[in-house]
């Protein structure tokens, strides 16, 4: 982690566009911190793929034109995604959760 932290710090003012600040992200010196700043965008990543999944099954599903096997293909499909959009959410909510109770209790 040291390593990765040096190489953002290192090159800080290359990248600084929208919301995306490598300066900031350079700037976390505890595991909290950096997965605090990184978290709402490996989740939205997550979450458009899981969406994106969700979409390419239900056209599967819509597509299958009375072929049995296709429209099982494309209903476990959508399960799937479902249950995949599911899990980030939660693991985003307990992460976040976590992240709030190591940053209360360090910080003084």
């Amino acid at each position: 982690m040291e390593f990765i932290l040096k190489a953002l710090a290192a090159n800080e003012d290359v990248v600084q566009s929208g919301d995306l600040d490598l300066q900031l992200l350079g700037s976390a010196t505890d595991l909290p911190t950096l997965v605090g700043k990184v978290l709402p965008w490996v989740g939205a990543a997550a979450g458009i793929l899981a969406f994106a999944y969700l979409i390419f099954s239900g056209f599967l599903y819509l597509t299958a034109g009375g072929n049995a096997e296709s429209a099982k293909k494309g209903q476990q499909g959508i399960l799937n995604a479902i249950i995949g959009l599911v899990i980030i959410a939660l693991a985003y909510t307990i992460t976040t959760a976590l992240i709030g109770t190591f940053n209360s209790t360090t910080t003084p």
